[in-house]
Protein backbone atom coordinates (compact mmCIF):
# COMPACT_ATOMS: atom_id res chain seq x y z
CA UNK A 1 0.00 0.00 0.00
CA UNK A 2 1.06 3.40 -0.68
CA UNK A 3 2.04 5.95 1.62
CA UNK A 4 -1.71 7.62 1.57
CA UNK A 5 -4.20 6.55 -0.76
CA UNK A 6 -4.97 9.66 -2.78
CA UNK A 7 -8.73 10.39 -4.08
CA UNK A 8 -9.02 9.41 -7.75
CA UNK A 9 -11.49 11.45 -8.38
CA UNK A 10 -10.18 14.20 -6.42
CA UNK A 11 -7.08 14.26 -8.15
CA UNK A 12 -8.83 14.07 -11.72
CA UNK A 13 -10.47 17.30 -10.55
CA UNK A 14 -7.70 18.31 -9.75
CA UNK A 15 -5.67 17.66 -13.05
CA UNK A 16 -8.36 19.53 -14.78
CA UNK A 17 -7.63 22.65 -13.43
CA UNK A 18 -6.53 25.37 -15.93
CA UNK A 19 -3.17 26.98 -15.11
CA UNK A 20 -4.97 29.86 -13.16
CA UNK A 21 -7.33 27.71 -10.92
CA UNK A 22 -4.40 26.30 -9.65
CA UNK A 23 -2.42 29.03 -9.08
CA UNK A 24 -5.51 30.17 -7.23
CA UNK A 25 -4.33 28.00 -4.33
CA UNK A 26 -1.34 30.25 -3.69
CA UNK A 27 -3.62 31.81 -1.30
CA UNK A 28 -5.23 28.74 0.48
CA UNK A 29 -3.19 28.68 4.06
CA UNK A 30 -3.26 25.48 6.11
CA UNK A 31 -4.38 26.03 9.81
CA UNK A 32 -2.60 22.80 11.33
CA UNK A 33 0.96 23.09 9.60
CA UNK A 34 1.81 19.30 11.36
CA UNK A 35 -0.84 18.07 9.33
CA UNK A 36 -0.50 19.58 6.21
CA UNK A 37 3.30 18.49 6.79
CA UNK A 38 2.30 14.84 7.05
CA UNK A 39 -0.06 14.98 4.25
CA UNK A 40 2.59 16.91 2.09
CA UNK A 41 5.21 13.99 3.02
CA UNK A 42 3.04 11.51 1.29
CA UNK A 43 2.05 12.88 -1.23
CA UNK A 44 6.23 13.50 -2.24
CA UNK A 45 6.29 10.10 -1.17
CA UNK A 46 3.94 8.54 -3.38
CA UNK A 47 5.22 11.06 -6.64
CA UNK A 48 8.42 9.31 -6.00
CA UNK A 49 7.29 5.75 -6.19
CA UNK A 50 5.40 7.10 -9.58
CA UNK A 51 8.67 8.70 -11.01
CA UNK A 52 10.34 5.85 -10.17
CA UNK A 53 8.06 3.54 -11.70
CA UNK A 54 8.32 5.72 -14.94
CA UNK A 55 12.39 5.91 -14.75
CA UNK A 56 12.39 1.45 -14.18
CA UNK A 57 14.87 2.61 -11.71
CA UNK A 58 15.03 4.48 -8.24
CA UNK A 59 15.25 8.32 -9.30
CA UNK A 60 17.98 10.10 -7.76
CA UNK A 61 18.16 12.84 -6.23
CA UNK A 62 18.51 15.19 -9.41
CA UNK A 63 15.50 13.49 -11.25
CA UNK A 64 13.76 14.47 -7.93
CA UNK A 65 14.54 18.08 -7.37
CA UNK A 66 13.90 17.97 -11.29
CA UNK A 67 10.57 17.06 -10.97
CA UNK A 68 9.17 19.08 -8.08
CA UNK A 69 11.16 22.09 -9.25
CA UNK A 70 9.57 21.89 -13.12
CA UNK A 71 6.45 20.09 -12.62
CA UNK A 72 3.46 21.30 -11.08
CA UNK A 73 3.42 18.73 -8.08
CA UNK A 74 3.37 22.13 -4.98
CA UNK A 75 0.57 23.48 -7.01
CA UNK A 76 -1.16 19.76 -7.46
CA UNK A 77 -0.65 19.11 -3.96
CA UNK A 78 -1.84 22.78 -2.77
CA UNK A 79 -5.22 21.95 -4.17
CA UNK A 80 -5.76 18.22 -4.01
CA UNK A 81 -5.14 19.67 0.09
CA UNK A 82 -7.58 22.31 -0.13
CA UNK A 83 -9.87 20.19 -1.70
CA UNK A 84 -9.93 17.11 0.41
CA UNK A 85 -9.34 19.20 3.74
CA UNK A 86 -11.15 22.35 3.19
CA UNK A 87 -11.60 22.42 7.03
CA UNK A 88 -8.00 22.59 7.41
CA UNK A 89 -7.41 25.64 5.04
CA UNK A 90 -8.09 29.42 5.51
CA UNK A 91 -8.80 31.11 2.62
CA UNK A 92 -8.95 35.04 1.93
CA UNK A 93 -12.77 36.28 1.76
CA UNK A 94 -12.59 36.58 -2.41
CA UNK A 95 -11.82 32.81 -2.67
CA UNK A 96 -14.02 30.52 -2.90
CA UNK A 97 -13.21 26.37 -3.08
CA UNK A 98 -14.33 24.90 -5.66
CA UNK A 99 -16.72 22.41 -4.04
Amino acid sequence: MMAQDFDKELLDRVDALSPDELLSFKQVCPVDLKHYMFVQRAWIEEDIYYLGCELCCKPSASQIAERILTGRQSRRFRAYYALRYPDMVSCPESFVLMH
